[in-house]
């Protein structure tokens, strides 16, 4: 029996990690902190797969500080896993970016949250 298989009345859906990277973005993360220190160079991505999708979806670990007090990291999707890193890798690092120039500063550490494996 495939996990993929697995039904009970409680459970709508079942997402199983397929792949964890470690993206390393050292020379991306220098141009937007403000001062000599980089509090963040790299970050993580899971991907997982769903039990009825034929997509992938990808999450990181290193989220951004809304407006609202809140946090929000980068997702993207594929139909691979490789689409879905490349997907969630661009989709992060164009938030980044687009965060700084709202901002109109470089970025500080109080700006990004690193969550632990298990929170993502």
């Amino acid at each position: 029996m495939s996990w993929k298989d697995i039904r009970n009345e409680n459970v709508e859906t079942i997402e199983k990690c397929v792949g964890e990277f470690e993206i390393t973005a050292l020379r991306f993360f220098e141009e937007l902190f403000e001062g000599d220190i980089i509090h963040y160079g790299l970050f993580k991505v899971k991907i997982y797969e769903g039990q009825t999708s034929p997509f992938y979806s990808g999450y990181t670990n290193l989220r951004i500080k809304t407006p609202e007090g809140g946090y929000e990291g980068g997702f993207g999707s594929g139909i691979s896993i490789e689409q879905a890193l490349e997907d969630t890798v661009r989709n992060f690092l164009g938030n980044l970016t687009q965060f700084k120039h709202e901002k109109k500063s470089g970025l500080c550490k109080e700006d990004l949250v690193l969550l632990t494996s298990d929170e993502y």
